[in-house]
């Protein structure tokens, strides 16, 4: 019974809308899984066609925006929140750029790819738009 109190305490001190601040803890928790598989993991068809050291630059941007954000999305950092959310796109951006320049060397099609990246850009900008403006989130 009490750690169902405990889980209610924690429940109210997330800042409304609650929901959609779970969902954005998730993105940021995956964005970070993934630095972490990509980097221990790497993508063998672009690594070997391009070499280790991309990988491990978007992975670590992930990493790091990732754990930032997660770290930060719930008591309302929003200044440390949008340098997470800059990290993640950036990751995002230079994996998007070489998995562009795959599809067009290579033989098959890569637009699945490609769109589920730019999914993942219109989630961090969301993000971004839901807290530009101040440094931290207001009291209400």
């Amino acid at each position: 019974m009490e750690l169902i109190r405990a889980a209610r305490r924690a429940w109210r001190r997330i800042a409304e809308p609650r929901v959609l601040r779970v969902v954005f803890l998730l993105g940021y928790v995956v964005t970070l899984c993934t630095g972490v598989a990509t980097l221990t993991n790497p993508p063998t068809t672009i690594e070997g066609a391009l070499g280790p050291i991309l990988s491990v630059s978007w992975a670590v941007f992930w990493i790091v925006g990732g754990s930032v954000g997660a770290l930060t999305v719930l008591p309302g950092y929003w200044q440390l929140e949008r340098a997470a959310v800059g990290a993640c796109l950036f990751g995002i951006g230079i994996y998007g750029v070489v998995v562009a320049t795959l599809h067009f060397q290579s033989s098959g099609s890569l637009l699945t790819q490609l769109g589920v990246l730019i999914v993942a850009l219109l989630f961090y900008i969301v993000r971004l738009l839901l807290i530009r403006g101040h440094d931290f989130e207001p009291r209400r």
